[in-house]
């Protein structure tokens, strides 16, 4: 009957399914569990992508806690994580309220500011250099309108992050607005009807509710932005190329130049785990402080 209907046996929608499944599963092993292992080993190991590796042990790691380099690109990393973060949370929860309104404008303003999610990291990187541009760029025709001599801000060690950490806070704050403006729509309205009712002035209702109620998404953004913050690379590889000198290193940057430039495999591979570990550690920090700051709405 049910092959008369043009259905499936149940047995082959079963075997089906299992066939598929499995498929999944040896296209995972293959393309993430197994280079998952061949990265720790290497890790410990003197590799040059051209000959056998040579187990060293812990020497990499070692290697990489006495590097001035390392440790430079390390706190390049932070200092450019301590800006983007909170400036990126701050003014992605700021637009999205200015934006959550059920109207022409907002709808239209909403199209303006999610158009990075949408354009390519390289084209907005070279339209980056061009702003930047001491010479001949818009940001330093701005500031000269207000007597402001023109900056070198890609090529001055003292701008050159501050530069990469601007580029970085605009290319991300899109995507936040976004996801703030579905936790926004997501409290319910009855809640600032009643806190009307009682007199509670606008400023009342986004302390009392706006900032409690959308304290899951303000925690979701701070998490992921920070992942993302600890990984920058494309902003450092496309503007400065990690320079001038080592001021716009980042750890990533560093781990690149090790892998595919100097050839050092195993080096790369012992920093990256390291990265992982400063991820893992911040982010388990942070789902232990959220409980003293976020509230569910149930």
């Amino acid at each position: 009957m049910s092959r008369l209907l043009g259905g499936v046996p149940k047995k082959k929608q079963i075997s089906w399914f299992l066939i598929l499944s499995s498929l999944s599963l040896i296209l995972l092993i293959v393309t993430f569990y197994i280079p998952i292992l061949y990265a720790i080993w290497f890790a410990f190991t003197d590799y040059d992508a051209l000959s056998r590796p040579r187990f060293v042990g812990l020497f990499n790691f070692q290697k990489a806690f006495t590097d001035k380099v390392f440790w430079i690109s390390f706190r390049n990393t932070l200092v450019y994580t301590l800006m983007v973060v909170p400036l990126t949370t701050v003014i992605s929860f700021l637009i999205a309220l200015a934006l959550n309104e059920n109207s022409a404008f907002s709808r239209i303003m909403r199209l303006f500011y999610l158009l990075p999610l949408v354009t390519s990291s390289v084209a907005i990187a070279f339209a980056w250099r061009w702003i930047y541009n001491p010479s001949y760029g818009i940001l330093n025709t701005i500031l000269g309108l207000f007597g402001v001599q023109p900056i070198r801000w890609l090529v001055s060690p003292n701008t050159a992050l501050v530069s990469i950490a601007i580029l970085g806070i605009w290319s991300s704050t899109s995507y936040y607005i976004l996801i703030y403006l579905a936790g926004l729509q997501n409290i319910p309205e009855e809640l600032y009807e009643a806190a009307r009712i009682d007199g509670a002035s606008g400023w009342q209702q986004l302390i009392h509710i706006t900032v409690p109620l959308i304290s899951p998404t303000t925690f979701f953004v701070i998490v992921t932005c920070f992942i993302s913050a600890l990984q920058v690379f494309d902003p450092v590889f496309l503007l400065t190329n990690g320079g001038p000198g080592y001021s716009t290193y980042t750890v990533t940057f560093y781990i690149y130049q090790n892998g595919f430039v100097w050839f050092r495999m195993g080096y790369g591979m012992a920093i990256s785990w390291i990265l992982l570990g400063l991820v893992m550690i911040i982010t388990a920090v942070q789902f232990i402080a959220q409980k003293r700051w976020v509230h569910y709405y149930a």
